[in-house]
């Protein structure tokens, strides 16, 4: 890329533009480094050849990419964000006869504690037949013995153990009455929940541990930890839990209803307003977005600034596993739709030892589940998010429905996912005036015989909001994946950058005169609003004292302006150093457009400093 010398060159000096005649300058004297103005001194892309990534990723091919400002998850069993990003999740729609507390949790922070593998697999440390997460999360570990693992929390509400198939446990403070009664019973005839067990001939013998309140439950089904209804493990850390919690709670409560009870009492935090409006029956903006009471609440009261929450910015590489806890009365009667969850289960998956509980968490990782999905289908639903829920829908034979609705661009029919309360919702300002496509939203089978909870809308490819709704029964209920419903948008906080590593050697009796740049970047064919990608050079690009050389945070930049070939020439004259470095600011339009730095050349001429 050697430019015709009699062209005119276009200088920036300071903020002044103007023009003279360009003719390639005389060789540097030779203590001044290279004489060539077109000497390429910029290498392939590497992550060490840059003092700044921002908002931008190094691929394969050596080249630079901007990330999508717009990401949204494509499935719910893996939320992992692929840069920094700032999240909110708003409430958008309840209607469930059981009370709901939502968060979530860092996978970095469950592998730190050993719960999970490589490979995202739960463990099973202390070898009882129970993965240590769940163990921990009931604190069913027993006091002493091989299989003891520390309490989660400051101590035990209740003394009770119970042995089943040879192993000794504690009888979960989360499934026992105020009294602490003993809840432990063994060799149960019951419902085999796996599936095609239709009938009592395939009944199996299965020990239970855990009770259910005839009533409001008082101070029993409780860890005594910040929230007595939250298992201590899903707190965020704090003294009430003996600082031994791992969890962000976005939501304490759910309820949003004509009445001012949670189920049995059981709800983490009072239900405050018998006002079904869109907003939770709580003062959610008293808690910060982990689910810390605040010091000062920016807004007092039960009001509209209630519906969302800002979970700040999530790091970029996490994943974010979200989680329910429900509260509702446990059954186990696979034609009511609900099953206990199963603690530990044998090498045909059939369950050993049920958990007896109105305290249940579900996960947006469907493998985790504790219930088991005794019908068995894959996939376990899929639903039409564009088309009003009915019940009246036959979601086993949806092509035969007049209440199911065409698939856009197909001549499939599904029953809807959200009625038209949710729908009408969603399309207001507050939710960003969202529409849902006529597209299938559809819950796979984990592979492992559990209960998938969870389900992921996605509102487009250029949108920056994603829905997050549950089926809140263990067993999956109806099965219809909308008992409470929330809304998640996120974004970059910081626009792209990008800026090189010092390109030239230490010359400190040199100065840097003339720079030539070119620039190889396109955007995505499929660009509406493009990303703007804005160039500059410097040549004080670090700073040293003392022998010791760092990045200079605050160089002199000079812009740049390429001409019709891509090719820019500067006279930096007006700025002393030797340190030559590039940088590109990219700002994204309104869409999901991402843009590309194929490579950049760069090349300088210099000259002693002037006395």
């Amino acid at each position: 890329m050697h430019p015709n010398p009699s062209r005119l060159l276009a200088l920036v000096a300071g903020s002044a533009l103007f023009v003279i005649p360009s003719l390639r300058p005389a060789q540097a004297a030779e203590t001044c480094g290279p004489g060539d103005l077109y000497e390429d001194v910029q290498p392939a892309f590497t992550a060490a050849g840059f003092d700044q990534l921002q908002q931008m990723t190094l691929t394969p091919q050596k080249t630079l990419r901007s990330v999508n400002p717009f990401w949204t998850p494509t499935s719910v069993d893996s939320i992992v964000f692929p840069s920094d990003q700032n999240v909110t999740i708003s409430f958008v729609y309840e209607s469930a006869g059981a009370s709901h507390a939502l968060g979530y949790l860092y996978m970095s922070d469950l592998r730190a504690r050993g719960y999970v593998n490589a490979q995202g697999d739960l463990v099973d440390a202390n070898g009882n037949g129970i993965t240590d997460l769940h163990e921990d999360l009931y604190n069913l570990a027993p006091p002493s013995g091989a299989q003891a693992r520390p309490y989660i929390g400051v101590s035990p509400r209740c003394s009770q153990t119970f042995i089943s198939r040879g192993f000794t446990y504690r009888q979960p403070d989360l499934a026992l009455n105020p009294a602490c009664a003993s809840a432990f019973l063994t060799n149960r005839d019951m419902t085999d929940a796996r599936p095609g067990r239709t009938s009592s001939a395939y009944n199996i013998t299965v020990d239970v541990v855990g009770s259910t309140p005839p009533g409001a439950a008082g101070t029993g089904y409780s860890d005594n930890g910040l929230f007595t209804r939250i298992p201590n493990l899903l707190e965020p850390a704090h003294a009430s839990n003996n600082h031994m919690g791992i969890g962000h709670l976005a939501f304490l409560l759910t309820d949003d209803d004509s009445d001012v009870a949670t189920y049995q009492g059981l709800g983490a935090v009072a239900d405050a307003t018998d006002v079904n409006d869109g907003v939770p029956d709580y003062d959610v903006s008293a808690y910060d977005g982990h689910g810390l009471r605040r010091t000062l609440n920016p807004d007092p009261g039960i009001t509209t600034y209630d519906r969302t929450v800002d979970l700040g910015v999530i790091p970029g590489g996490q994943e974010v596993v979200f989680f329910l806890v429900s509260a509702f009365e446990p059954i186990h009667n696979t034609d009511a739709g609900m099953v206990y969850p199963c603690l530990r289960r044998d090498a045909d998956l059939k369950c050993t030892l049920h958990l007896k509980t109105p305290l249940n968490v579900f996960f947006s990782k469907a493998k985790w589940n504790l219930d088991q999905d005794f019908m068995g289908q894959n996939p376990v639903v899929s639903r039409n998010m564009g088309c009003d829920y009915r019940d009246a829908c036959n979601a086993a034979n949806p092509a035969s429905s007049p209440y199911a609705c065409t698939l856009a661009g197909t001549s499939q029919k599904l029953c809807g996912w959200l009625d038209d309360w949710t729908r009408e919702r969603l399309a207001m300002m507050p939710y960003g005036n969202t529409s849902l496509p006529m597209a299938a939203t559809t819950v796979a089978a984990p592979g492992n015989l559990v209960m998938p909870h969870a389900v992921l809308g996605s509102v487009g490819p250029a949108s920056d909001r994603w829905l997050l709704a549950f089926e809140d029964l263990p067993g999956g209920g109806d099965r219809d994946f909308n008992d409470v419903v929330f809304m998640l948008r996120n974004w970059a906080p910081t626009s792209g950058r990008v800026r090189s590593t010092v390109l030239s050697p230490a010359a400190p009796s040199c100065a840097i005169q003339q720079v030539y740049i070119h620039k190889d970047d396109a955007q995505d064919p499929t660009c509406a609003s493009p990303v703007a990608i804005n160039y500059a050079v410097a040549t004080d690009c670090r700073v040293c004292s003392a022998g010791t050389c760092i990045p200079n945070p605050t160089p002199t930049w000079h812009p740049v302006t390429f001409d019709w070939n891509r090719d820019a020439f500067l006279d930096v004259s007006g700025t002393r150093g030797h340190q030559l470095c590039w940088k590109a600011d990219l700002t994204a339009g309104n869409g999901p457009c991402q843009a590309t730095i194929n490579n950049v050349d760069i090349g300088y001429e210099s000259g002693p400093v002037n006395p």
